[in-house]
């Protein structure tokens, strides 16, 4: 009986083996992924935080004054540090997005390839590259000086931070060879791959030209010879030209993919945001036929009224953000058709030659705004036809006009919105109760846990843009 029962231990460690490596590998949490899926995980976590709301990290719908909040009216306040806004945005950025498009890089290039499969691979490492340019100078947008030379290596902890313009300069020759790279006619990623474009390479050349425009005219006041040189470049290349085409996630009904403002406003049960004063009062004035959708009408219909910017609001007393707002497939815009059209204007007004003059450009993104959002054509000829909103007759310079009218078309881009008001200082902004002008912030303050781990470099980085607070300004923001 002994005999019969070794002989059974014995078959059943045999039988084993012939499977081991099989039974001990996890067949849900693969030991290496592939370089597109962590292109798509690295663009996701990218756009997803650039279309959040959540107070933790995307506070820029306040700064840009577009929304007031309720209970807790710190952010709008101005505070930081609370909530680590700084420290989340550089883990979302470093960590989440630009960490997996490196390695992604590195995994793609590392491909075997032959005449077919030559032109994907490099059409899908220009793509990277281009979204590895939107988000590094999407960080000097916010900080200025950041880590860019020696980010992203885990051996070294305590990288030194590069000066902004540098690494804004690298990042356009960056650019300037992707879209050089890209090969229109040849594919690229697959189109479950590609949250952005799907895989349409011709719309990648398209975003890239439009992103170098924005970039160009960031640098209009600091390098006039050079942000016209790239304008022009990324106008006579290619950039958006239509109501349909823009920088976006197409988002879904259905989780992980849903719109990230969904997320914060209706799966967190909270009721935080209401319209800020500083919008609806100017939206009121001029009539803005925008306005039902920035806005519902929970109020009456047609009745508009914002809370008070930078204190607590009752979140019944006053209009609640529109419905896309609430809606789960909205699509997350990050540059869309009418930008382009402010920035072709704005580079009209410069002596640009980009194709028509800061009039005609100025007409065509208003109405390509009110199209964007549901509105038609004659809402927009109405709209223009008013003298405070028509290019000769509105009130202001260049820079008030342009930039009153390009603030209010980025509604749901408050990155930009906050950018539009720093780059073209245009008037109109409030300022919070017991609170200055001067408290308004031009950038985010340095992460607490930098300050705590690599103390010495951000010392110097502070230094170099004259100290780590909100009134230290960007180095595009000479004015």
């Amino acid at each position: 009986m002994k005999k019969i029962i070794c002989l059974l231990i014995v078959g059943l460690v045999v039988g084993c083996t012939n499977h081991f490596e099989e039974l001990n590998t996890d067949q849900k949490n693969p030991a290496s992924v592939t370089g597109e899926s962590l292109f798509n995980n690295g663009t996701e976590r990218f756009h997803h935080i650039l279309n959040s709301a959540s107070v933790n990290t995307n506070v820029f719908r306040l700064y840009a004054q577009y929304w007031a909040q309720t209970t807790y009216p710190e952010e709008s306040q101005y505070q930081q540090i609370q909530r680590n806004i700084p420290d989340n945005w550089y883990q979302r950025l470093y960590r989440d997005a630009l960490k997996d498009l490196d390695e992604a890089k590195r995994l793609i290039a590392a491909q075997e390839t032959n005449s077919q499969t030559a032109p994907i691979q490099k059409n899908k490492l220009a793509i990277i590259e281009i979204t590895e340019a939107h988000i590094y100078t999407t960080l000097v947008d916010l900080f200025g000086n950041v880590p860019y030379s020696e980010a992203l290596d885990f051996a070294n902890p305590n990288p030194k931070y590069d000066d902004a313009k540098e690494i804004y300069y690298s990042e356009i020759d960056q650019l300037n060879q992707a879209i050089a790279n890209l090969e229109v006619s040849a594919p690229s990623f697959d189109p479950t791959s590609d949250l952005v474009n799907q895989g349409d390479t011709e719309m990648w050349l398209k975003s890239a030209n439009s992103l170098k425009l924005r970039l160009a005219m960031r640098l209009a006041d600091v390098d006039p010879a050079k942000s016209k040189a790239m304008a022009e470049s990324a106008v006579s290349s290619g950039v958006f030209n239509d109501v349909s085409e823009n920088l976006s996630v197409e988002y879904t009904n259905n989780a992980p993919y849903t719109y990230p403002a969904y997320e914060d406003l209706v799966l967190s049960g909270r009721s935080d945001f209401v319209a800020a004063n500083t919008i609806v009062e100017v939206m009121n004035d001029l009539d803005d036929p925008r306005r039902k959708y920035y806005f519902q009408e929970n109020l009456g219909k047609g009745v508009f009224v914002g809370g008070i910017y930078g204190s607590g609001n009752a979140f019944t007393s006053f209009s609640s953000p529109g419905t896309r707002m609430y809606t789960a497939n909205t699509p997350g815009i990050n540059l869309s058709y009418s930008e382009v059209l402010f920035l072709m204007a704005e580079a009209a007004q410069r002596g640009y030659a980009v194709g028509g003059t800061v009039e005609e450009f100025y007409n065509m993104a208003i109405t390509a705004s009110i199209l964007e959002w549901g509105g038609t054509a004659a809402e927009a000829m109405a709209y223009l036809a008013q003298p405070d909103v028509a290019w000769d007759t509105a009130s202001g310079d260049w820079r008030q006009k342009l930039g009153l009218q390009k603030w209010l078309s980025l509604y749901n881009n408050g990155i930009e919105g906050w950018t539009t008001w720093r780059l073209l200082d245009f008037e109109g902004f409030k300022v919070p109760e017991g609170l200055t002008e001067e408290d308004i912030p031009n950038r985010l303050v340095y992460p607490v846990n930098e300050a705590t781990l690599n103390g010495a470099n951000l010392t110097a980085a502070a230094t170099a843009i004259g100290g780590d607070n909100v009134q230290s300004k960007i180095f595009w923001d000479v004015r």
